[in-house]
Formats: structure tokens, C-alpha cells, sequence
């Protein structure tokens, strides 16, 4: 074998690995505790609102300050935390992905007890 072909080789073979790393590496984002409170809130907010109920025709039912301050409290969330989080969401959006899978496994578990 040539120099050329041996350096020709090990380039591909380099690139290849590349690609291959590149392409295996997927982020799982592990939710912190706020992350976890945010997704509780959202999960009772829309539970509150009927938008949930899995009727798409279904209009939302507006929820007033008071309901949403209990809902906050509930889930030990301040608006502080609630605007900043929003605003990370916002700027990441596969942990936005990651909290939105939360929301539906915690709708999912109130509508099963609620039943």
C-alpha cells in the first residue's frame, strides 16, 4: 500500500467516524426541579382550562387570576420562576420537547385517578 492510499484511507475512515459520532450523539435532557414544578402547573392549567379533554372542537375555559395564583402555589412555583423558565424554553426548545413529555404523563395520570 502507498502512502496516499494509507493516508486516503485513514481520512475516510476519520470522517466516517465523524459522521457516525455526529450522528449517535442525542441529548437527553433530565428535567430539573423546576423544570418538574413547571410541568405540573402547565399539566393543572390545562386540565383547569378543558384543554385536555381531547375534544378538538372543545373552546378553553378562561382561568382567572385567583385559579391561576392557586395553581402556582400548588405547584410551588413563583411568576419569577414561571417568566424565567418560559424564557429558557423558549430558547431550547428540545427541553421544551422533554417538559411538554412530562405534561402529557402527568395529564395522563390525573385523567386515569380522576376516572
Amino acid at each position: 500500500m502507498t502512502l496516499s492510499n494509507t493516508f486516503r484511507t485513514s481520512f475516510f475512515c476519520l470522517v466516517f467516524g465523524l459522521i457516525l459520532f455526529g450522528c449517535s450523539e442525542k441529548k437527553t435532557f433530565s428535567l430539573d426541579k423546576d423544570d418538574i414544578r413547571f410541568a405540573g402547573f402547565y399539566s393543572d392549567y390545562l386540565l383547569v382550562s378543558g384543554v385536555s379533554s381531547g375534544n378538538d372542537n372543545a373552546v378553553p375555559n378562561a382561568v382567572d387570576f385567583s385559579e391561576l395564583n392557586q395553581i402556582l402555589e400548588r405547584n410551588a412555583l413563583t411568576p419569577e420562576t414561571l417568566k424565567r423558565k418560559t424564557q429558557i424554553y423558549k430558547e431550547n426548545p428540545d427541553l421544551w420537547k422533554a417538559v411538554l413529555v412530562q405534561v402529557r404523563e402527568n395529564i395522563r395520570k390525573k385523567s386515569a385517578t380522576a376516572q
